[in-house]
């Protein structure tokens, strides 16, 4: 069938001689844009909903054929049952005056053909997305009862941004299950383009069920990876034997830097016996997906470390950020609870400098300023002062006068707190009021030095930051050791892959592990036994003397 694609968005002039009528149903048709073995493509704009759509009109040869109309108006309505991204959307399908036609989703971008005559080869990770993309399609058709039987390059179309694949005419191509006499004329026609993507039952005309899509699509995605064309047969009768008994060209000859993995997946869709191949198209994406997810591993940043380095880098790495969260947290606590002490000893020492100054002061502002004696107060300041961690005492009376102070030269003046934070830098402030009897006689003022508390938190900060750099250094020998153990039967691991990769299936891993990587080894051994057994059957097979990895 011939693609319905649009490499223009703006549609063209209307062309209506070229349909031969200006109308179908309630669509004006605007030109013809493609056409295949049975049926001509119109780009046509539907002015109910105010859409354009591609028209697929069967061929007025086969017109007369109610039967054949019959049937490729049945599978276009079973197809537009479907309703998937990556698939085209059919709108509509019916006749008017005689004229089979589908209505289906004008899709902006190129097909898939003509993107591989134009670039050849596309990179490996982008065939996999749109191969995905295809795989999800194919099996949600599956599962809905329908197989395309024709998958191929035109039949896929690719989004202008490149990222989004859809497949078309599904469920079209079973149009050709009929009675062979009623395509016999044009038989050939119709394949011509098809027969490269047929599965090896299609070749051979054997039942074909959904494995048969799957192959086509690994024809598809091998021609994708190398640029080239799976069977190269220039006949139908050699394109036929190419396709059921001869492998295709390994992919390695066309291109060396495709990961093994995708290799692995395109062979097993090439596989000529459909049981062979993926069960369905939900396994073929879980395939896909697993590939995916190596390439984007492969893709990170490597610096070559082995497992003994990394594993002690990740550990480390861990116990960095729980060991800085914990210092940080346990700190700020401490800090606190110093503060809290220091403030408690600083109200303590406020408190009892108060209580000493409280009766000369009240004393004191009973008397006239001649007859008031402030030397005794004074005196006692100065010998409270004598303390390394007091910085400043003033006392002062109901006036704000200072009557005593550490600093003699403040005497007599007018008391002022500190105004900005950095007078009070480096020190604790208290400010106790005096009072008696219920009124206020005046106000003690105390500042005491807090380098000493400074001093300790910084020193408990130390002492918890060598406490962690301690712990890191024994995470890193742990984490060192326990790498180097992981790695050793990692190494016996690849030694016997390394034996098997030779064509020795014979090699064994001893048993002597009840963890993990005992359960490997016991899954490698049982593949290794079955891949000697298949390996015996072929006659140019020579048997292998029994190999044991014990290192």
């Amino acid at each position: 069938m011939s693609p319905i694609y649009s490499t223009h968005p703006a549609p063209p002039a209307a062309h209506s001689d070229e349909a031969g009528w200006p109308q179908l149903g309630r669509y004006r048709v605007e030109g013809m844009i493609g056409q295949g073995a049975i049926a001509e493509v119109y780009r046509a704009h539907d002015p109910e909903i105010g859409r354009t759509v591609a028209v697929k009109v069967l061929k007025t040869e086969y017109m007369r054929d109610p039967q054949l109309g019959a049937r490729f108006l049945r599978e276009a309505r079973a197809a537009g049952a479907l309703n998937h991204p990556n698939i085209a959307t059919i709108y509509d399908a019916g006749e008017v005056d005689g004229k089979a036609f589908i209505a289906m989703e004008l899709i902006a971008g190129e097909p898939l053909e003509t993107l591989l005559q134009k670039h050849g080869r596309i990179a490996h990770e982008r065939v996999l997305r749109l191969a995905r993309q295809l795989a999800d399609a194919l099996a949600y058709a599956h599962r809905s009862g329908i197989v395309h039987r024709d998958v191929k390059p035109s039949n896929i179309m690719i989004s202008a941004d490149g990222q989004t694949a859809k497949l078309l005419d599904f469920g079209v191509a079973r149009i050709d299950e009929g009675d062979p006499g009623q395509l016999g004329r044009t038989q050939a026609g119709q394949l011509l383009g098809t027969p490269r993507y047929m599965s090896p039952e299609q070749a051979l005309g054997l039942p074909v069920d959904h494995r048969s899509d799957l192959f086509s699509l690994g024809v598809v995605m091998y021609e994708m990876i190398t640029g080239t064309v799976a069977f190269p047969g220039a006949s139908l009768a050699t394109l036929a034997i190419q396709i059921a008994q001869e492998k295709v060209a390994p992919i390695g000859d066309a291109t060396a830097n495709c990961p093994s993995g995708v290799r692995a997946i395109i062979d097993r869709l090439l596989a000529k016996k459909p049981e062979q191949r993926f069960a369905d198209g939900a396994a073929l994406v879980e395939a896909i997906d697993r590939q995916l997810d190596e390439l984007r591993e492969v893709a990170l940043p490597r610096r070559g470390l082995s497992m003994r380095t990394k594993l002690p880098l990740a550990l480390a790495s861990v116990t960095a950020i729980a060991l800085a969260a914990s210092v940080y947290f346990i700190s700020e606590r401490e800090a606190q609870l110093l503060e809290g002490m220091a403030t408690v000893s600083g109200n303590s020492i406020a408190a009892f400098v108060t209580s000493n100054a409280a009766l000369t002061v009240v004393d004191n502002a009973g008397l006239p300023p001649r007859e008031q004696n402030w030397t005794g107060l004074q005196a006692f300041v100065v010998s409270a002062s004598h303390n390394v961690d007091v910085r400043r005492i003033i006392i002062s009376d109901s006036t704000g006068t200072i009557r005593a102070a550490s600093d003699p030269k403040l005497v007599g003046t007018r008391f002022a707190a500190p105004e900005n934070a950095a007078a009070s830098a480096g020190t604790l402030r208290f400010e106790r009021p005096i009072d008696y009897a219920g009124a206020r006689f005046g106000t003690v003022e105390l500042a005491l030095d807090r380098s000493s508390l400074d001093e300790a938190i910084a020193t408990s900060r130390m002492l918890l930051i060598a406490l962690c750099v301690l712990i890191m250094a024994v995470v890193v020998v742990a984490g060192y050791a326990s790498g180097a153990i992981a790695a050793r039967p990692l190494r016996r691991l690849r030694s016997a892959l390394d034996i098997a990769a030779r064509g020795d299936f014979s090699v064994r891993l001893s048993q002597g592990r009840t963890d993990e990587f005992g359960s490997v080894f016991e899954a490698f051994n049982n593949v290794m036994v079955e891949a000697e057994t298949r390996a015996k059957v072929a006659p140019d097979q020579t048997p292998l003397a029994a190999t044991r990895i014990d290192r």
